[in-house]
């Protein structure tokens, strides 16, 4: 490629490499105010998957949530509860078999002793002795309600909960060391996680009797979506699990758990966290993604009104884990998630600990996700570059829909089969966006090049042709063809004594809004005007675009030009000017349509038998008195108009008669209707050679005609009637031939 081409070419991808380096752009450094749009539209793909197809087997292990529900609120009282309900609910779920009992509560404050304040504030009575007060104290002690849940929690397997503070120090009971559930390991490089300052955990006496207690925080994402959870934290310097690991850890039996670091050029960092011979990945901050398995509910709730009323006499609980929590609105533990947008909080925990079962099957996005995502928009924005300007706007359509299936095959074979989360929306958006810009440009090239031929060719052909030849050349024979057609032929009666009585400036207004307003009601009927010669104009349907329905366009069109004759000649009376009349012929029949003429000059035109009969017909409008007339192949051929029967006719260079139609306009009066009934038994009459008979049948519709006055320029019927009268007449005196046809002969 030399210099100047490859210069061109930079200078035609200008735009698509912009927007390559765009959606580059918005993947990795969006601003503010975008990115959190983006971030949106990526978390409902990614929302859509969890809720479709999600990769994670169903569940097999015993899990039950009992719920400090509003039932529970309501029949035991709002919390905090009294210490004794939960002695008596960890009592009740040990004894029914519960293997491992997980708080999503928070004991951070101590309970009042009420019986030891009463005694220490009471005044001692001068008959009680220093022993007595001594056991007395020591009984008020025993009744501690911390004390006696501690006891609850040290004879069961329980992990407690509790929340790490990223901001303030404010640090409230005592958290678990950390090194007795996660090894503290960690290489020199080691990625920093984001560290927390302050906790709120189970009091001192509780956190001494458990088993263990991991964080509750939750994972938001931009939009307050919650998809993902973290299993380690960070404070002081040390690593602390969540609750949901936590559980897991002491459900398995494990001392601890290890985080598993990849070294890599002096830096380590956090592949995830081996927990026994199962590793669960994690990204660099040990979140994993969240297998939701359904909305919410998923799991077996049980309200704890019901468990600590006795209520509940199956074994559910027996060999389960119990995960006891709020689904009450009040109590601000519910969260959006892909799946539900009232997630209870405790149920993301039970889910978490569900997909730990299985940590094999968990989704994750693996450290070399940008570099995937970096080379899938390098291939796909090549593909797109190479492709697009080489196809039409149909064939760009098909091959966008075709890479947007693959991307998302891809992307969801990944996440079906090897549990690989990835971006989807930057390819999505660069395929999209690559294709509208190269269909636009498509559509603009096309519309600039339609211009120009118009500019070049709209003074020689109908606009309908040269669309036709814009949108398929070879479907239009220049050399010509035959076609079965409809011709229409218009004239203005008098039009001379009219441009007598005006200027020539007057003259060419005068006929410029006649024509516009004739052309237009032509051309709402797809009609195809031939040309203007003086005051005729000629058009005609069926070519170049093929119309089956020519003849009833015809006619529809022939009714609209009468009508816009009335309204524009209310405006010309109005003016003071000249009013116009008109005739109009119509035929169908077999026509040479093509581009006909000189080598300097041409026109798409019509010729041939069919087109002089179409103008013969305009021609006799005049002599009949009426203002459109039709021959019996445009009746043939639109069989759903009215008809009145005007004559049965020989034009110059025919011998064969043809009869000669006026068709009726739709909005005929009753009275209208029955005077042409009464008109074409006369003519019946006439054609039958009894002209006494259509004589008096003429005579006596004429006076009818003349007593009620009700006529109107569209149906004037007089004329017509006076001619019949005159040629019965004539045959009256001199009678035809005794071959005659009914037939008239029109030089």
């Amino acid at each position: 490629m030399t210099k100047r081409r490859l210069t061109s070419w930079l200078a035609r991808q200008s735009i698509p490499l912009l927007i390559f380096a765009a959606v580059l752009l918005l993947q990795w450094s969006a601003p503010p105010g975008l990115e959190h749009s983006l971030q949106r539209l990526e978390g409902l793909l990614y929302d859509a998957k969890v809720q479709y197809l999600p990769p994670w087997p169903r569940s097999v292990s015993n899990i039950q949530i009992v719920d400090l529900d509003e039932a529970s609120l309501h029949e035991i009282g709002r919390m905090p509860w009294d210490r004794q309900h939960f002695v008596k609910l960890t009592e009740k779920l040990a004894k029914a078999g519960a293997v491992l009992v997980v708080y999503d509560v928070l004991f951070s404050e101590p309970q009042a002793n009420a019986a030891l304040h009463a005694l220490q504030s009471w005044p001692r009575q001068a008959t009680l002795s220093d022993a007595q007060h001594q056991d007395l104290l020591q009984h008020a002690s025993q009744l501690d309600p911390d004390a006696r849940f501690a006891t609850a929690l040290h004879a069961t397997e329980v992990v407690l909960a509790n929340l790490l503070h990223r901001h303030g120090s404010l640090r409230t009971g005592q958290i678990s060391q950390a090194a007795n559930s996660i090894a503290q390991h960690r290489p020199a490089g080691t990625t920093p996680f984001e560290p927390f300052s302050g906790f709120a955990a189970p009091i001192a006496t509780l956190a001494t009797a458990i088993r263990g207690q991991g964080f509750i925080n939750a994972e938001e994402d931009a939009d307050g979506f919650v998809r993902r959870v973290a299993l380690l934290h960070q404070l002081d310097q040390q690593l602390y699990p969540s609750l949901a690991l936590e559980a897991f850890r002491v459900y398995s039996l494990l001392d601890q758990v290890q985080p598993r670091w990849l070294q890599h050029n002096g830096e380590a960092y956090l592949q995830g966290v081996q927990i026994g011979s199962n590793l669960v990945r994690t990204d660099q901050q040990g979140r994993i993604l969240i297998p939701y398995r359904g909305g919410a509910r998923h799991y077996p709730y049980t309200s704890a009104a019901d468990v600590l009323a006795g209520r509940i006499n199956d074994q559910r609980f027996d060999q389960a884990v119990v995960f006891v929590g709020t689904s009450a609105t009040g109590l601000a533990d519910l969260q959006a998630t892909p799946t539900a947008l009232n997630f209870p909080g405790v149920e993301i925990h039970a889910t978490v600990f569900d997909g730990l079962m299985a940590p094999q099957t968990l989704p994750y996005r693996p450290d070399w996700w940008a570099g995937a995502t970096l080379l899938q928009l390098l291939l796909a924005g090549l593909l797109c570059l190479w492709l697009f300007p080489r196809l039409g706007p149909l064939g760009s359509a098909a091959t966008t829909l075709s890479l947007l299936l693959l991307t998302i095959s891809l992307n969801l074979w990944l996440w079906r089969t090897q549990m690989l989360d990835l971006p989807l929306l930057s390819p999505l958006l660069l395929i999209s966006s690559l294709s509208v810009y190269f269909i636009s440009y498509g559509f603009v090239s096309e519309t600039r090049r339609r211009k120009q031929i118009n500019a070049v060719f709209d003074q020689y052909l109908p606009p309908a042709h040269i669309q036709r030849l814009l949108a398929d050349p070879g479907s239009v024979s220049l050399a010509g063809e035959k076609k079965q057609l409809s011709v229409l032929f218009c004239d203005i009666r008098g039009f001379t004594t009219i441009s007598e009585q005006m200027s020539a400036q007057q003259l060419k207004l005068w006929l410029n809004q006649y024509f516009t307003a004739l052309t237009r009601a032509i051309q709402q009927h797809d009609g195809t005007i031939d040309k203007y010669v003086g005051d005729m104009v000629m058009a005609f349907w069926g070519a170049p675009l093929a119309e089956p329905a020519h003849a009833s366009k015809a006619l529809a069109a022939a009714f609209a030009m009468l009508q816009a004759l009335e309204a524009l000649n209310l405006s010309f009376q109005a003016a003071g000017q000249p009013v116009a009349r008109i005739g109009i012929g119509i035929n169908s029949g077999e026509m040479n349509v093509g581009d006909m003429g000189s080598d300097f000059r041409r026109s798409y035109t019509v010729i041939g038998d069919a087109v002089n009969l179409g103008s013969r017909l305009e021609g006799l409008t005049k002599y009949y008195g009426v203002p459109l007339l039709v021959s019996e192949f445009t009746k043939t051929e639109a069989p759903e108009f009215d008809y009145l029967l005007v004559d049965n006719v020989r034009v110059k260079g025919k011998q064969i008669p043809i009869r000669i139609y006026l068709p009726l306009p739709a909005d005929l009066t009753p009275t209208q209707r029955s005077q042409c009934q009464l008109l074409q038994q006369a003519l019946d009459a006439y054609f039958g050679q009894d002209f006494a008979d259509a004589q008096l049948q003429l005579q006596d519709l004429n006076l009818q005609i003349c007593q009620l006055q009700d006529c109107s320029r569209s149906l004037d019927l007089a004329p017509l009637i006076n001619l019949y009268l005159q040629r019965i007449s004539v045959f009256c005196h001199t009678p035809p031939a005794a071959d005659w046809d009914g037939s008239h002969q029109h030089s």
